[in-house]
């Protein structure tokens, strides 16, 4: 991805970093207010994942750049290496597809199986993706996400 020039280094401060995350968190806890819309909550959660995995590649001292951000980002941080960080990672490259029905398509609502398999990615996402944060720049004052334990 360096190569391409659809990642690039560059080192991030850790006030961005905790910006980063603590918008991702301010996401989440957005995707889960009562009554919310299917395909805004689903919109919200995945931007929130988003966000989190964001915050992860600046912290690795890189950054995404250019069309298909979305996917690179996901990419990136899959290929950290680091266990259910890159798992989840992977799950949301794959879900990142039903983002363009929930914003798009005019003809389908988005159902509880995609809500909850993203619920389930997102989830993975945070833990893994803040233990991952603290333990690479412990001084990082983070939001702790919301999922219920």
């Amino acid at each position: 991805m360096l190569d391409s020039r659809q990642l690039e280094e560059r080192q991030a401060s850790d006030s961005e970093v905790e910006g980063i995350w603590n918008k991702a968190v301010r996401s989440l806890n957005s995707s889960m207010l009562p009554r919310l819309d299917p395909d805004a909550a689903f919109t919200l959660l995945y931007q929130g994942a988003l966000q989190a995995s964001t915050a992860v590649v600046r912290a690795s001292g890189h950054r995404v750049r250019g069309d298909g951000h979305h996917h690179h980002t996901f990419f990136a941080v899959a290929a950290l290496g680091a266990g259910a960080l890159s798992g989840a990672a992977r799950d949301l490259n794959v879900i990142r597809q039903q983002r363009h029905g929930a914003i798009y398509d005019w003809e389908r609502t988005t159902d509880e199986a995609a809500l909850s398999a993203l619920t389930a990615a997102a989830r993975k996402l945070f833990a893994a993706g803040e233990a991952w944060l603290i333990a690479e720049r412990p001084r990082l004052a983070l939001a702790p996400p919301p999922f219920p334990d």
